[in-house]
């Protein structure tokens, strides 16, 4: 404590004179902290110092934690001089202090034991039995002359329970720091208060008991209970909309399924269209080639066709690209423009080759048919390059659609080689 006065007293000086000597900015601000830290070191000091007799230490009041000293012991004829630590136990109370603290506990016991309950002449609903008082200073335990009534959790049995109530005799035992006493009570149990709507309805229940315990061959609803008339009418069961219900729902089936056929038929005729492409453009580029013109070669192309579906059974087995080249030369016969014929041809089709060739028709209209047979040709390479990437590519789908059942059939197989396996092993 003499040191941290000293360095505070210091600290003041050191300011005082760099004060004095303009220097108050530059070095007094260390002088200042120097002489705060002393003073801080003081009031420490003086709020560890204990100014009471040093042998008599004031005990903590009843409930409080025990207090711990330090202390240097010094026994000179021993040659004793060490830290020891002294444990102040709180004061105990005196007789009449732990009545009144009883009393106090007893009047909280009661308070909280009625729970939702206003009186403990009239228990309808569970009991609180806490497990402390005052604080949680005082522990209670409990008991009951009779557990018919009511159990060690505080609920009621409601089975047990009577109109005309059961009487209890609850006791509660108190104990703080090893004294103990007995507060005795009595409650009146009685079943559960039931609204109007409850009491309707258990006489209800009651009366068609009654009813079902007769030997007719029918049973006759009551018609009144308990003053109240009583109507009864079927539930209706709604069917009807169950079965609006399942009639949208086959509508939208049908829909869905409709919507589906009609995608798969059309990527069946486009895999039909791109499988013909080839030998479609072989046949027209071999008549240009013999010196045709497009239209002549597109004639003799269709005629070709018709001959040969009329040939075969009397009607026409369809073919998608050739129907579709049907249609457009019947359309030039009838006076469309050639141009318009190849567009519309294309158009009709969607698919991008047989858009190209029409494009590559259209253009040589105008620039004539001298270099169509060489782009008909590399066309019709291109074209039998494209199908025979579709090929590899539709074998390798194909492949990974087999690898779940072949694994199937792994496993089959492994479980026929187990089983007999393992039975072995068994004998």
């Amino acid at each position: 404590m003499f040191l941290c006065i000293g360095v505070m007293l210091a600290g003041l000086m050191g300011f005082g004179v760099c004060a004095m000597r303009g220097r108050r900015k530059v070095y007094g601000i260390y002088c200042l902290i120097l002489a705060l830290s002393g003073m801080l070191g003081v009031l420490v000091c003086l709020n560890d110092t204990d100014w009471s007799q040093s042998d008599r230490i004031a005990r903590p009041d009843p409930g409080e934690e025990a207090v711990r000293k330090e202390y240097v012991l010094s026994v000179e004829d021993l040659s004793i001089s060490e830290p020891y630590q002294v444990t102040v136990e709180n004061r105990h109370l005196t007789k009449q202090e732990l009545e009144n603290l009883f009393s106090e506990a007893a009047a909280q016991i009661e308070h909280a034991f009625l729970g939702e309950n206003t009186s403990l002449d009239h228990i309808t609903k569970n009991v609180e039995l806490v497990d402390a008082v005052v604080d949680g200073s005082v522990e209670v335990s409990w008991s009951f002359d009779s557990y018919e009534a009511v159990n060690l959790s505080g609920e009621l049995q409601e089975e047990a329970l009577t109109k005309e109530g059961s009487l209890v005799q609850v006791t509660a035992t108190m104990e703080y720091e090893g004294a103990q006493a007995e507060h005795r009570f009595s409650m009146m149990v009685y079943p559960p208060d039931q609204t109007v709507t409850e009491q309707f309805y258990e006489l209800l229940e009651q009366e068609l008991n009654d009813r079902n315990a007769k030997t007719g061959t029918e049973l006759l609803l009551p018609e009144k209970v308990a003053g109240h008339a009583l109507i009864w009418e079927k539930r209706p069961q709604k069917k009807q909309y169950q079965v609006l219900l399942m009639g949208l729902l086959a509508m939208a089936g049908v829909a869905i399924g409709r919507k589906e056929d009609a995608r798969k038929a059309k990527e069946k005729r486009d895999e039909k269209l791109l499988a013909e492409y080839p030998q479609m453009l072989s046949q027209l580029a071999l008549l240009l080639s013999a010196g045709m013109t497009v239209s002549h070669a597109w004639e003799r192309i269709v005629t070709g066709y018709e001959n040969r579906c009329a040939g075969q059974s009397g009607e026409l087995q369809e073919v998608p690209v050739y129907e579709e080249m049907r249609i457009t030369y019947h359309q030039m016969k009838d006076g469309l423009s050639e141009r318009t014929a190849y567009e519309q041809f294309g158009e009709r089709i969607r698919l991008q080759v047989y858009r190209r060739l029409a494009t590559l028709l259209v253009q040589n209209l105008r620039k004539g048919t001298a270099g169509l047979s060489r782009l008909l040709e590399k066309e019709m390479q291109n074209a039998f390059e494209e199908q025979e990437s579709e090929a590899k590519k539709r074998g390798e789908e194909l492949q990974t659609k087999l690898l779940l059942p072949m694994m199937l059939m792994l496993g089959l197989v492994i479980v026929i080689i187990m089983i007999p396996a393992i039975a072995s092993f068994q004998l």
